[in-house]
C-alpha cells in the first residue's frame, strides 16, 4: 500500500467539496452556452466576484470553420452575471494557458504554451500581448504580480524572469538549479517553476517541490530552517504562510519574521474505533488440534501498459507439537524450535485485554532490541534512498533532515511513545479505499481445535508493526492493535520468511520520531 501523508478534517473536506461544487457549476453553465469539444480544457477560473468570472485554459476558437486541430487556442469565456450568460473573447495568441494572476481592479496576466504574457486591464474585455519574458525562450508556467508594474514569472523549463515595468522589459535571474541548490537528471522535466511569489524585497519559489527564498536584488536561494512543502501569500497584509508538516502553518511578515504559528486539520479520514468483541472461550473448550501459517508476498513480474503485473510468492508453515514442545516446519527452511507453548497462545487469545484500540496503544507498546536494531537498518535504508534521490532532485524540502539529533536518540522511547504521535502516524496512512485490495502482502495464522472450529488471525489491514491484526471467529471479525500478537508471530517464523520485516518496529519508530520533531518545530529567520 502506498503510504501518503494526508489529513482530512470533515470541516476542511466539506469546504473543499463546496468549492469544487461551485467550480463545477460554473463549467456546467458554460457548457450549456458553448458546445466545447472533447479537446477543450476549461481548467482555470479567474473570479473577481460571484458575478464576474473568466474561464481560461486550452480553449479553441469555436467560431472558426477549420478542423478542430487547426483552430487557434486563443479564447477565454466571460460571464458578468454568475453564469447566466457567457461570451467568447479572443486574445492575441495561440496557447494553452497554464497560469493567471489578477487584481481586483480588473487587471489580468496570463501565461502559457506560446511563451508570451497576455494582459488585460479591463476585466478581460480586451487583451494585449507583452514581449516574451524569457531568454532563451520558455513557456510561461507561473506568474505573480506584486503590483501593476512589479512581477515575476517562472518557466516550464527552468526560466525565471522579473520585471519592474509590467513586462515591457524583463531581467533574467538564476534559479535554484542554476545555483546548484539541487540536481536533476538530464533530460528531465524536474526543472519547472511550479510557483513563484514576490513580497516586498523577498522572492519565494517552488521548483520541483523545493521551496526556497531569496532577496530580490541579490539572488541566493536559501532553504527555510523547517520542512516546507508550499507557501501562500496574503498580498493585502504582505504576509507569507509556509506550509510545513502535519498541518503546521507558519505565518511570516515581509521580512520573514514569524508573526504566528497555526495548526490546521490535516487528516483525510480518521480510523474508526472497532466496537466488535469476540468471545473465544468456547473455542478453547476443545483442545487445539493444528496451527498453520501462510505468508503471501507480491513480487514484481513485468510492466504492462499503464501499470505492472505482480505475482504472488506464498510460503506456508505448520507448528508441530512434539511432546509439548512446539516446532515450526516449512519447506525450504530448517525446523525451528519455538519458545512458546499452546498454553501461551491460549492465554494471549483469552486475555481480557486482547482487544487494544488505537487510542490506547501507547499503554501497550514497548519496542524490543530487535525493533531498535530494525530502526537502525531502516535509517540506513533511508540514507541510501536519499543519496539516490539526490541525483534526480527527489529530496524535497518537505522532508526532515536525518542530521536532526532526535533521530540519534531512538533509545529514549518515552520521548516519542506518546499517544498523540501514535494516533497521528496511523491516521496519516489510513486509506480505507485501499482496504480489501487483492495484491497486498500479509501473514495469516490459522488455529483449529478438535471440534473443527478455527480462529483466523491476519494482518491484511496492517499499517505499521503489523497493526492492526484482524481476528476472525464464528463469522465475526475484530481488529486489535495488540502488539503481543506481532511479537507472537515474530517468535514463530524464521527471519528469512516472507513478511518477517512487517513484524518489526523500525519504520514505526522512525515515523514516531518524525512526529516528535514536527511537534517541536521552531521557526528561525535566516534572512
Amino acid at each position: 500500500m502506498k503510504k501518503l501523508i494526508v489529513l482530512l478534517i470533515i470541516t476542511v473536506f466539506s469546504s473543499q467539496l463546496r468549492a469544487q461544487s461551485a467550480s463545477d457549476s460554473i463549467i456546467t453553465s458554460l457548457k450549456k452556452h458553448y458546445k466545447l469539444t472533447e479537446f477543450d480544457r476549461p481548467s482555470i477560473q479567474i473570479k473577481f466576484n460571484n458575478d464576474t468570472i473568466i474561464v481560461a485554459g486550452y480553449l479553441q476558437d469555436l467560431s472558426s470553420l477549420k478542423l478542430s486541430y487547426q483552430r487557434k487556442k486563443n479564447i477565454v469565456y466571460k460571464t458578468s452575471n454568475g453564469g447566466l450568460n457567457w461570451k467568447q473573447i479572443k486574445f492575441a495568441g495561440d496557447a494553452w494557458i497554464y497560469d493567471t494572476f489578477h487584481k481586483k481592479d480588473g487587471k489580468i496576466w496570463m501565461g502559457g504554451s506560446d511563451n508570451y504574457i497576455h494582459y488585460s486591464s479591463d476585466f478581460g474585455e480586451t487583451w494585449g500581448k507583452k514581449p516574451k519574458p524569457f531568454n532563451p525562450v520558455n513557456r510561461v508556467l507561473s506568474i505573480f504580480m506584486a503590483d501593476s508594474l512589479n512581477g515575476i514569472a517562472g518557466g516550464l523549463s527552468n526560466g525565471l524572469a522579473i520585471t519592474k515595468d509590467n513586462w515591457s522589459t524583463s531581467k533574467q535571474i538564476e534559479t535554484p538549479i542554476d545555483q546548484g541548490k539541487f540536481k536533476i537528471l538530464n533530460p528531465s522535466a524536474r526543472d519547472r517553476i511550479d510557483e513563484i511569489a514576490l513580497v516586498d524585497s523577498i522572492i519565494l519559489i517552488n521548483q520541483n517541490d523545493y521551496i526556497f527564498y531569496s532577496k530580490r536584488d541579490s539572488i541566493n536561494w536559501t532553504k527555510f530552517n523547517i520542512p516546507v512543502s508550499g507557501f501562500s501569500i496574503n498580498q493585502e497584509k504582505s504576509e507569507i504562510t509556509l506550509h510545513s508538516r502535519n498541518g503546521k502553518l507558519f505565518v511570516l511578515d515581509k521580512k520573514l519574521n514569524l508573526i504566528k504559528e497555526r495548526q490546521e486539520d490535516y487528516l483525510w479520514e480518521t480510523i474508526k474505533s472497532d466496537c466488535t468483541k469476540l468471545n473465544l472461550q468456547s473455542f478453547f473448550g476443545s483442545e487445539i488440534s493444528s496451527i498453520s501459517l501462510t505468508s503471501t508476498k507480491w513480487l514484481f513480474d513485468k510492466r504492462v501498459h499503464m501499470g505492472a503485473i505482480y505475482k504472488s510468492d506464498i510460503q506456508k508453515g505448520r507448528i508441530l507439537d512434539k511432546k509439548g514442545n512446539l516446532i515450526f516446519k516449512s519447506k525450504g527452511f530448517a525446523e525451528k524450535s519455538l519458545e512458546i507453548s499452546k498454553d501461551d497462545i491460549q492465554t494471549l487469545l483469552q486475555d481480557k485485554n486482547l482487544k487494544v484500540k488505537l487510542a490506547e496503544l501507547s499503554k501497550h507498546l514497548k519496542f524490543t532490541t530487535n525493533d531498535l536494531n530494525d530502526y537502525k537498518i531502516f535509517v540506513e535504508g533511508i540514507k541510501k534512498e536519499r543519496i539516490e534521490k539526490e541525483s534526480w532532485g527527489g529530496n524535497f524540502t518537505s522532508q526532515i533532515e536525518l542530521t536532526n539529533p532526535e533521530f540519534q536518540e531512538f533509545q529514549n522511547q518515552s520521548s516519542y511513545l506518546k499517544q498523540n504521535y501514535i494516533s497521528s502516524v496511523f491516521n496519516q496512512v489510513y486509506l480505507p479505499f485501499f482496504l480489501g485490495q487483492e495484491e497486498i502482502d500479509f501473514i495469516e495464522l490459522i488455529i483449529k481445535n478438535k471440534d473443527g472450529n478455527k480462529i483466523v488471525i491476519d494482518n491484511r489491514n496492517a499499517q505499521f508493526y503489523s497493526l492492526p491484526w484482524t481476528i476472525t471467529y464464528d463469522n465475526k471479525s475484530m481488529d486489535t492493535y495488540n502488539p503481543k500478537i506481532s511479537e507472537l508471530v515474530r517468535s514463530i517464523i524464521p527471519t528469512e520468511f516472507n513478511n518477517y520485516g512487517k513484524l518489526l518496529g523500525g519504520e514505526l519508530i522512525f515515523k514516531l520520531i518524525e512526529e516528535e520533531i514536527v511537534d517541536n518545530l521552531e521557526y528561525k529567520n535566516g534572512h
